[in-house]
Order: structure tokens, then C-alpha cells, then sequence
């Protein structure tokens, strides 16, 4: 993965997976921040998001109705924030959560290379990924 990151960049791990997902990741050669090395739990998702997009981060997260709440969505858009985001976390556990992943690492990074941001990326249990409208506010 090392030389994958000059041109993806470093992914972002949202508080909400945890922590097991970010280790997980990185000893697979992940480049990752961890939200809680560079905020504190209370920190608005705005300020978060405005970081993230400052630095270049891909933006890793479980929370998939980001693009439905105006203000988040509103950065994804004008920052042009690349988000890719675990779809179907109802029932996933962090393991399950780093087998999807891991599952779709190799579609991943070449979709965060290929595609032109913004984006949303869903990553769903089989491996599978699809790019989700920005602009559709529906539910997925």
C-alpha cells in the first residue's frame, strides 16, 4: 500500500469505527489517521470534515447518512471530500467491518484513485463498492 499513497493519500477513520478498524487496517499497510489522534469526541462533524478535506484525506466511515444532513453534505460537495463508506453496519461488528474492507481493499484504492471527487463510495458486505449521488438525498 505504501506506494498507493502518494497518489490516494491517507485515510480517515470516523470515530465510529472504533479502534480495532483503523489497527486492523494500518497493519495491512492502511496510511491512516485515527479521528481521536487529531480530535476530541465532541468535535462537530463540520470541523472534522473541513480538516479532512484541508489535508486530502479519503474520509472512512460508517456513517451513511452523512450526505443527507445539510451541513456535512454541504462540505462533501464544496470541498470535494472523498468519502468511502461501510454500507449495511446494522449487523457488522468491527471484525466484520475489517473482512468487508479487506474484502474490497483492491477496489477501493483504485476507485479513490480513479474516481473524481467528491464522492461517496458504499463498500457492502460481499466486496462490492457503488458510487452514491452526492446530489440524491435519498436513503441507500
Amino acid at each position: 500500500m505504501g506506494a498507493a499513497e502518494g497518489r490516494i493519500g491517507r485515510f480517515f477513520c470516523d470515530r465510529n469505527l472504533g479502534k480495532r478498524v483503523p489497527a486492523a487496517l494500518a497493519e495491512r499497510g492502511w496510511p491512516i489517521e485515527r479521528h481521536d489522534d487529531h480530535f476530541a469526541q465532541t468535535t462537530p462533524d463540520e470541523t472534522i470534515l473541513r480538516t479532512i478535506a484541508e489535508r486530502g484525506w479519503v474520509f472512512l466511515t460508517q456513517d451513511k447518512k452523512i450526505r443527507t444532513r445539510g451541513p456535512e453534505r454541504r462540505i462533501l460537495l464544496d470541498r470535494g471530500v472523498r468519502t468511502v463508506s461501510i454500507a449495511s453496519t446494522a449487523n457488522l461488528s468491527a471484525a466484520a467491518t475489517i473482512e468487508t474492507l479487506i474484502a474490497a481493499e483492491r477496489a477501493i484504492l483504485a476507485a479513490v484513485e480513479e474516481e473524481p471527487p467528491p464522492f461517496i463510495l458504499a463498500v457492502y458486505k460481499d466486496g462490492s463498492l457503488r458510487r452514491l449521488d452526492l446530489r440524491d438525498e435519498g436513503d441507500d
